[in-house]
């Protein structure tokens, strides 16, 4: 076997911030993160063994404790009412995203607001928070139409234009040539916040699907990256497999001269990057 492993697998520096943080504090006692801290269960699993936990809600956190948010970001309306609480905030917001916060927050007095994303994505949430009213998020062509009735009804002629840090590569400028042309008698500023991590990965990928025989993608279940690069996979090779450990590999059936290429997501550890690609190598 051939095995090509993606130079760009495994943690963005966005997440390895995080989980890095997240392990410095959360032996501290009254540690919570508000949500899951990554989209990757082996990452949660490691930090709530060293004492931090999960929760869904602000409600579930002692008044006072400590709380984390997490590598996505979270509301406005979060920050005040975590305040409000008394909580420490312990802010692990990735970079990046914290920008695109900052971009719409100030777009948002002139502009109409479109965030180009998973309408349930955790990022896309917490950039709608910082949006205000006017703006909507954009999934498909077919949120376009309704993005501009309610744009309609506003009395601003400029649209500002940004996406979730990691959605398709492609698919952001599909839709944003749709949006040019519905909003075509507006002033339209396309800013594409795709982190770089997130468009080198997805390249990467599909010059890897080119020439393999097998594929295998290396994330969690729930994370948005991961799936994006099963489906650009999916794409450029015929055999193509969604994996979160080395357990899931011991039953795909290889051939002796496949070529197997190997990718995995943003929150994907190394370790576990490392454990499928030497598990392979012991094949060979």
């Amino acid at each position: 076997m051939e095995i090509t492993l993606g130079k760009n697998a495994g943690f963005c520096a966005g997440v390895e911030l995080a989980v890095n943080k997240a392990k410095e504090i959360s032996s501290q006692g009254d540690v919570f993160c508000l949500g899951e801290i990554v989209h990757n269960s082996q990452v949660v699993q490691d930090l709530e063994k060293n004492g931090m936990k999960t929760v869904n809600q602000l409600e579930e956190i002692p008044d006072g404790s400590t709380v984390i948010f997490r590598a996505h970001g979270e509301p406005m309306a979060t920050y005040q009412k975590a305040q409000e609480k008394g909580l420490k905030i312990v802010d692990l917001t990735c970079p990046n995203v914290k920008i695109i916060h900052q971009k719409v927050e100030n777009a948002k007095k002139e502009s109409f607001i479109l965030m180009i994303g998973i309408k349930s994505h955790p990022e896309i949430l917490g950039t709608s928070g910082f949006a205000g009213e006017n703006s909507y998020i954009i999934e498909t062509e077919d949120d376009i139409l309704d993005a501009y009735k309610k744009f309609e009804k506003t009395n601003l002629n400029k649209i500002f234009v940004v996406s979730q840090t990691t959605f398709s590569s492609q698919k952001f400028d599909d839709l944003a040539d749709e949006i040019q042309t519905n909003f075509c008698e507006a002033d339209v500023m396309i800013d594409k916040t795709i982190c770089n991590s997130t468009e080198n990965r997805q390249l990467e990928v599909t010059k890897i699907a080119r020439n393999a025989d097998v594929m295998l993608i290396i994330g969690g279940k729930n994370s948005s990256n991961t799936k994006k690069l099963f489906e650009i996979s999916s794409k450029n090779c015929e055999k193509v497999y969604a994996i979160e450990t080395v357990e899931d590999v011991a039953n795909i059936a290889f051939e002796p001269n496949d070529k197997i290429g190997i990718m995995a997501g943003a929150s994907t550890p190394k370790y576990v990057v490392e454990e499928v690609k030497s598990f392979l190598e012991r094949k060979t």
